[in-house]
């Protein structure tokens, strides 16, 4: 008796035969385990240095192996570029400035602030070095660059209420950090707000600083979707597991950090290790210095950013979950 298989069946079995032939089919073939998703999906950027090591090392994905989940990454520019991303369900975590975490919350994007990457001072107004501006007060009716929704923007905000002008007073041109760079370098603005490596490139080519508070101390931080911690806790520990190794492995190797980055990145060395001297990788749980960071600011927003009527003390209070990160460092 001849037996007649379709194309489709004949595909799925020999499917289902690789699988059982392969040395992994036990991790593959069987259920995906309960507390992992099949897949977890992520950013990285080239400004979020810890995420290009941890992509490039594959250490997530060797977290994972024994339970078969799938690393997934996108590449983002900048805090808005991350949030959006979760916001939009194209990822499960997200890396951002804790304001813009916080202001993303308010807007209606269930997340959780579960960890701290980095503690760093606040960003630098820079003006080209021939310019005739001086102080923050110089930049009433002037052009500036930034990336609204972003650490830069909010330290914009601050600068100038020190200064009794508000964003209103001058000219705002939203634009990516690196095109707002390039539109310093090439006299399109009067000045820029922005981060490094791009910070630490405009100071090298001799750019001026009109403004540099390192004094205030502000998080760049780690959240994840509302449903993901809910369905895959385990999960969201062992990715935190990764960045506490990380953390760990900067502060141990930094002069190797220093040459990962700048081969990654094509860059000056120069630029790399004024950008990671900056940084502070410690105090990953997130806590009261970060809301207090974020409570700061909120006064000074305005409806371009943050929703009418929105109740701050609220949404802070619903904004972060330390105990993943807590359970990982044993504190």
């Amino acid at each position: 008796m001849t037996i007649k298989i379709s194309r489709r069946n004949a595909l799925k079995l020999a499917t289902a035969g690789a699988v059982l032939a392969s040395p992994f089919s036990a991790s593959l073939a069987s259920a995906q385990p309960p507390d992992f998703p099949a897949e977890l999906r992520l950013d990285w950027g080239f400004y979020s240095s810890h995420t290009l090591l941890i992509k490039n090392k594959g250490w997530l994905e060797e977290a994972f192996k024994d339970v078969g989940t799938k690393i997934s990454w996108v590449q983002s520019r900048g805090s808005n570029n991350s949030l959006e991303f979760l916001k939009v369900g194209s990822t499960d975590f997200a890396g951002s400035a804790a304001l813009s975490a916080f202001l993303s919350r308010a807007n209606g994007v269930p997340l959780k602030i579960i960890y701290v990457a980095s503690w760093g001072g606040s960003s630098i107004i820079q003006v080209k070095s021939d310019s005739p501006l001086q102080s923050v007060a110089d930049l009433k009716g002037k052009t500036i660059a930034v990336t609204k929704g972003t650490a830069p923007y909010f330290t914009l905000v601050r600068a100038l209420a020190q200064s009794n002008l508000t964003i209103n007073d001058l000219k705002v041109v939203n634009l990516q950090h690196p095109e707002g760079f390039a539109a310093l370098r090439q006299g399109q603005v009067d000045a820029w707000v922005g981060i490094d490596p791009q910070t630490a490139q405009a100071e090298i080519a001799g750019d001026r600083a009109i403004f540099n508070d390192r004094s205030w101390r502000e998080g760049s931080v780690f959240s994840v979707s509302e449903e993901f911690l809910g369905k895959h806790p385990k999960a969201v520990e062992r990715v935190l597991g990764v960045w506490v190794q990380t953390q760990k492995w900067i502060r141990e190797n930094n002069d190797e950090f220093v040459a990962f980055v700048t081969e990654q990145a094509g860059g000056d060395p120069e630029v790399t290790r004024r950008t990671i001297a900056r940084r502070d990788w410690t105090d990953p749980v997130p806590g009261d210095e970060l809301l207090a960071s974020i409570k700061t600011a909120t006064p000074l927003l305005g409806p371009e950013v943050l929703r009418p009527g929105v109740n701050v003390d609220n949404v802070l209070s619903q904004l972060l979950d330390p105990t993943p990160a807590r359970k990982v460092i044993g504190a």
